[in-house]
Order: C-alpha cells, then structure tokens, then sequence
C-alpha cells in the first residue's frame, strides 16, 4: 500500500476578489507521487482538534517552501528587508509540526518548510541573509531555470545525507531568510559555503530531514539527482510501494 503523505497548503492572495487561495505546488505532488506516495492537502486551520486530526491521518508530511516567516513566530520585531508574512499560516503550521513530531511519523522540510520547522523546535531565523555578520554570497539565484544550480552544499559525514550523496551537492537556491539559531532536538547537517544552514536532521528522531534549496525543481529533469531525497523520504514510511 502506497504511503499518504500529507502537505500544508500554503496561501496566496487571489487578487481579482482579494481572496486567500490555499495551493500546493504540483512539482511537490509529483515529486511525491514519483516516489510512491499518495498526496493529501491539508488545509490551513486554527481548531486545535483538526490539526490533531491532521497530525494522525497521514504516515508522513511534508512540509513545503512559501512565504516569509514572520519573526513574531521567534520573539523578534520586524526587519525592514522582511517580505510577505502571514501569521496564522506560521501558528497553524508550528502547531501541526508539533502535533507530528509526537508520532514520530517521517517529517521532509523544504526552504520555508527548514525556517517553519526550525522555529517549531524553539529555533530562531536571519530575517535575511544579509544581516549575517559573515561574508555571504547571492543566496536567490538569478538563473532562469529553477532546476539549475546555483551553489555547493557541504555536507557532515555522519548525516542521511551524506548517506544520499557524499561530502557535497550543488543545490538551487531561492530563499532570503535563513537559519539562526538552531531549535533544540535539530542538528545542523549542511551548509553552504558562505556557513548558511543548509540542511537540518532531527537528534533521536526516526526520519527528519529539512533543507534550504528546493529538490522538487528537479522533477522534470531526465536524469534527476534530487529524487534520492524524496526516496528516502518515502522509505522511511516502512510501507510497501507500487511505482
């Protein structure tokens, strides 16, 4: 039986009628699907019982890319280099994120979702790049295609994903904010070599995987090198799939 997996809609201003449209990218559910799970979209809540509902329904959940993440969700005020935020998608997903991390069912976090998940663990964010004190390098590329590379990857050795790809990965890269300070039970497991978090691995967890860049790009390509994280991902559900 194929694994259902289940991914946090992530809301976008519908701007004929002003209206909030809950979506998910269709490189994620075909990146999952490819990988030989079924995908649920969850929709965007604040009733308690249903995101418990949530947290029990599906095997494992993916937590996707989006919209900044506003600082109140970490103690801090508003930098003026912030972009878009939407609070209650902030405390509807830490909530969720809680609620799985207690099932310890398998958990994938991708750009947004490395921040989101990073905060839910009492984790805090650089609300841009820029104000890091190090030296730091574009971390929005500027080429066309959003499945070519933009930067190296350095990876720990005792990591999965240095089980998936050895001591480094050339990765794409759309993201401003970054990690910070690293929330407690998270390990920092990548980097770029600028030393902004790239990856992130759950301490004493089962499966726990977020990074920074965004493997679903990768989807359409022939030969694609980012479906070994989605493979694990699914494997570690311990159900039998049919591709």
């Amino acid at each position: 039986m194929k694994p259902l997996i289940g991914i946090p809609a992530h809301p976008t201003l519908f701007e004929r009628n002003h209206s909030i449209i809950q979506s998910c990218g269709q490189n994620y559910i075909e990146s999952v699907e490819k990988a030989g799970g079924i995908v649920l979209i969850l929709p965007i809540t604040a009733d308690e019982e249903a995101i418990r509902r949530q947290a029990e329904m599906c095997d494992a959940y993916l937590i996707p890319g989006g919209i900044d993440v506003n600082p109140l969700s970490y103690g801090e005020n508003p930098h003026p280099l912030l972009q878009m935020t939407r609070l209650e998608y902030d405390e509807y997903e830490i909530s969720l994120i809680r609620e799985i991390t207690k099932t310890g069912k398998p958990v994938l976090g991708i750009c947004r979702g490395i921040q989101i998940i990073n905060v839910a663990f009492g984790g805090t964010l650089w609300q841009d790049v820029s104000l890091r004190p190090e030296t730091t390098f574009l971390h929005q590329q500027k080429e066309m295609d959003n499945s070519s590379v933009s930067h190296k990857v350095l990876i720990e050795n005792d990591s999965l994903l240095h089980q998936l790809y050895g001591d480094e990965l050339l990765t794409n890269s759309f993201h401003h904010q970054a990690v910070k300070d690293t929330g407690k039970g998270l390990r920092v497991i990548a980097r770029a070599e600028d030393g902004v978090v790239e990856a992130l691995e759950g301490e004493n967890y089962p499966f726990l995987l977020a990074v920074q860049w965004h493997p679903e790009c990768f989807i359409r390509l022939a030969v694609n090198p980012m479906m070994k994280i989605f493979d694990a991902f699914i494997a570690a559900c311990g159900k039998e799939n049919t591709k």
